[in-house]
């Protein structure tokens, strides 16, 4: 899946913390942070807005939410609805 840019991130702790977030959740979202928004997330299917938050803890949450209300599907996964959220 393509990376949307801008990928800049504040250096040391938050480009860990980015590479978790895309690890756990890359194969369904894109994920970034830049100055404009913040902590971002796009759904793969392209249903909704930007998921946005200050910190990456926020943005692990709100896309968990997001994940719960609407699997986003996944190649090869058939979008099954009891589909497990990445853990």
């Amino acid at each position: 899946m393509d990376e949307a840019a801008p990928q800049a991130v504040r250096p040391g702790a938050d480009e860990a913390r980015l590479a978790a977030l895309r690890h756990g959740w890359g194969e369904a979202y894109r994920i970034g942070w830049d100055p404009v928004r913040g902590w971002w997330a796009q759904r793969g299917d392209n249903i909704g807005g930007d998921i946005t938050a200050d910190d990456p803890d926020g943005l692990w949450k709100a896309i968990v939410d997001d994940y719960t209300l609407k699997p986003v599907p996944r190649e090869g996964d058939g979008a099954e609805a009891g589909h497990e959220a990445p853990s």
